[in-house]
């Protein structure tokens, strides 16, 4: 029987091994057989119809390097991904991996039990049963639930302009870190902008990232209900999560079966980007105090894949006295629910093992990324606190210590 003629993307690759050489993963294991293996050569194989699956598909970290570096263009994540989601439909969902992907409803609970629930997270009891039950790694450090999520905050919030833009501001914000909504916020009403909050959960990653493309499809379905409307209002869409940004912007059409989430395109915009365009077209306030400060920051790999440059470094080379250390670093290796896994969590700290070296031998009581899995994998391998960029913002124009008041 003859072979379909069918062109896949796969074609393109020349086995340059370019996305090989700057794998995170390939670099400390040999667990993964590399993006160009389990990808392109194994694609011109499941073309045919045969679909192997090679488990060491389940060791790639879905940080996308392999896309960003790639000189043919070749959309290796996407046949990486692919073919993970096949092997995950082939073996099944574990339960630990349905837990680890089902985060935002633990932040509901966490929110309603807080502080008692945080208690809980690190006492020797839970760590027994994380270890010896679900296969979690004992010593990672679990992020704190806040007793007032920002969705509670902002049925309060009053400001109100001519000038809006919409806010996703994704389930780690509104369960973990309200205080970086509530920057946001902040930062825009400072310019002149109100935010309006269209209905919204989680954006499905970490359920795409752990193979369950039917329930991470209903967030996504829930969430295009209240961007869509946005949207049609000619607003701008924020979001303060590169990842959220990037699973909204390219995920929910190429893996979720989602094509009338393209028109979203135009709309979405990361919070330095947007602001960053506001000073391109004269419009920020750079009414900036001094920040004296050594600032270490990390680069997020979902970032990178955004192909929108790296905004927050041009924002915060605004303010006066701050001195912005870009470590040079690539990924961080937690990669969402990836290194609370037993297995790989030995793989991630490896991964992040120069990022910690630098901030380690950094003086600074701060460090900065866009992502919160890199805020949380910061804090996880130095002595850092990891916040994001935008907060520096708040601290420049002023209103860090109205922040915190409100916090306590």
């Amino acid at each position: 029987m003859m072979k379909k003629d069918i062109h896949y993307p796969a074609d393109q690759c020349v086995k340059c091994t370019v996305c090989v050489e700057h794998c995170p993963v390939v670099k400390v294991t040999d667990k993964f057989l590399g993006p160009k293996q389990v990808g392109p050569d194994f694609q011109r194989f499941r073309s045919d119809g045969e679909d192997p699956h090679d488990i060491s598909l389940d060791y790639c970290t879905g940080c996308r390097i392999c896309d960003v570096v790639c000189p043919s263009g070749v959309n290796i994540s996407e046949l990486n991904t692919k073919a993970k989601i096949a092997l995950k439909k082939d073996q099944g969902i574990s339960i630990r991996d349905k837990l680890l992907s089902h985060a935002y409803m633990f932040g509901h609970l966490g929110s309603i039990a807080a502080p008692a629930a945080n208690t809980f997270m690190k006492s020797k009891a839970l760590r027994w049963i994380s270890e010896k039950l679900l296969h979690l790694e004992k010593d990672l450090r679990y992020p704190s639930y806040t007793s007032e999520p920002f969705e509670r905050w902002i049925e309060n919030y009053s400001f109100e302009s001519e000038k809006k833009v919409a806010y996703f501001y994704g389930c780690f914000t509104n369960f973990n870190d309200p205080s970086l909504g509530k920057a946001v916020v902040k930062v825009l009403e400072r310019n002149g902008y109100q935010a309006v909050f269209p209905k919204q959960n989680c954006c499905g990653l970490p359920l795409l990232g752990n193979g369950d493309i039917r329930e991470a499809r209903k967030l996504a379905l829930e969430n295009l209900e209240g961007l869509f409307k946005a949207a049609d209002e000619g607003l701008k869409i924020i979001y303060s999560s590169t990842s959220c940004g990037m699973m909204i912007r390219d995920d929910y059409a190429t893996y979720l079966d989602l094509p009338e989430a393209e028109r979203l395109s135009g709309n979405l915009v990361e919070v330095s980007e947007f602001l960053w365009g506001l000073h391109e077209a004269g419009e920020l306030d750079t009414d900036f105090q001094e920040v004296n400060m050594v600032l270490p920051y990390h680069i997020p790999c979902h970032l990178r894949s955004l192909g929108i440059g790296f905004p927050s470094i041009d924002l915060m080379g605004l303010v006066p006295g701050l001195e912005v250390d870009e470590l040079g670093t690539y990924c961080c290796g937690l990669a969402g629910t990836y290194g609370f896994k037993e297995e790989k969590s030995d793989i991630a700290n490896a991964i992040g093992g120069e990022l910690a070296e630098l901030l380690l031998r950094s003086d600074a009581e701060f460090a900065a990324s866009d992502c919160e899995a890199c805020r949380m994998q910061i804090e996880n391998l130095s002595d850092k606190k990891a916040i994001h960029p935008i907060k520096i913002i708040l601290k420049a124009y002023g209103l860090d210590k109205e922040d915190e008041d409100e916090d306590q």
